[in-house]
C-alpha cells in the first residue's frame, strides 16, 4: 500500500507539472509580434505517469481479490463457513462475487501492458515518436473504475464475514475502532446475504460507502494541512 501511495504521488506531481506548463505549439505573443515554435507538446511524461497508474491499480486489484479469496476459504478464514454462506451447500454466499472479481483482475492484468511503449510512426513519418498518452490515460481511468468495483466486492465479503463472526461469537466483533466504524457503515447500507440474492446492487452500494469514507478522510487531511 505504501508503494502504491508513492506511485500515485509521483504520477500526480508529473501530471500537475504538465498541466501547469505551456503545451501549445506554436505560441503567439501579439504584444511582441512573435510566433514562437517551441515544440513543447510531447506528452511522454504524462503517458509514463498514466501507465504507472494502471500498473498501480492492477496491483491493488490483485491485493483486494486475494483478500477476498482469503475470506471465503474455510482453511484460511479463521473458521468461517466456505464462501461465507450461512448454510454451506444450500447457499452460495459470495461465491459469485469472488468469481467476478477474479475475472476482473485477469482483465486488469491484460490492460496493464504499457501504452507508452507502443510508438508507431504515422502521418508520413511527420509524427515519428508517438507517446500514446491519451490511450494510457483512458486505460488508467478504466482500471480505476475496475478497482473501485473490486473494493466494493471485498467490502461485501467483509460485511458478510462480520455478520457470520458475530453470529458465531459476539466476542469476535472487537477490532480496531476505525475498522469497526467502516463495518458499521457497511452493515447499515445493506443486509447480510441470507438467503442468496443477486449482489450487484450491494457491490455498487458498498463502493459508494467506501467513496464516502475516503472522501471524508481526504477532506479531514486537507483541513488539517490548512490549519497547520
Amino acid at each position: 500500500m505504501g508503494a502504491a501511495e508513492a506511485s500515485l504521488g509521483h504520477a500526480g506531481r508529473v501530471i500537475a507539472d504538465d498541466l501547469g506548463g505551456i503545451s501549445d505549439n506554436p505560441l503567439f505573443f501579439a504584444e511582441d509580434d512573435l510566433v514562437a515554435h517551441g515544440g513543447n507538446f510531447f506528452g511522454q511524461p504524462v503517458a509514463f505517469a498514466a501507465d504507472l497508474l494502471s500498473i498501480t491499480a492492477t496491483q491493488l486489484g490483485n491485493l483486494a481479490e486475494r483478500q477476498l479469496d482469503l475470506l471465503i476459504d474455510p482453511h484460511r478464514n479463521g473458521g468461517l463457513p466456505p464462501m461465507l454462506a450461512v448454510e454451506p451447500g444450500r447457499q452460495h454466499g459470495v461465491q459469485g462475487v469472488q468469481l467476478a472479481a477474479t475475472a476482473t483482475v485477469a482483465a486488469m492484468r491484460r490492460e496493464a501492458v504499457p501504452a507508452s511503449v507502443q510508438s508507431l510512426p504515422t502521418n508520413g513519418h511527420n509524427q515519428d515518436v508517438v507517446p500514446f498518452g491519451t490511450q494510457a490515460a483512458l486505460t488508467a481511468l478504466a482500471q480505476a473504475e475496475r478497482l473501485r468495483w473490486l473494493h466494493g466486492s471485498l467490502a461485501v465479503a467483509l460485511r458478510q464475514a462480520s455478520h457470520l463472526s458475530s453470529a458465531l461469537s459476539p466476542q469476535r466483533r472487537a477490532g480496531a475502532p476505525r475498522c469497526v466504524a467502516v463495518l458499521d457503515r457497511l452493515s447499515a447500507a445493506f443486509a447480510p446475504v441470507d438467503p442468496d440474492r443477486p449482489l450487484d446492487v450491494d457491490v455498487r452500494r458498498a463502493a459508494e460507502v467506501l467513496d464516502e469514507i475516503a472522501g471524508s478522510v481526504v477532506f479531514a487531511h486537507h483541513y488539517e494541512e490548512q490549519q497547520a
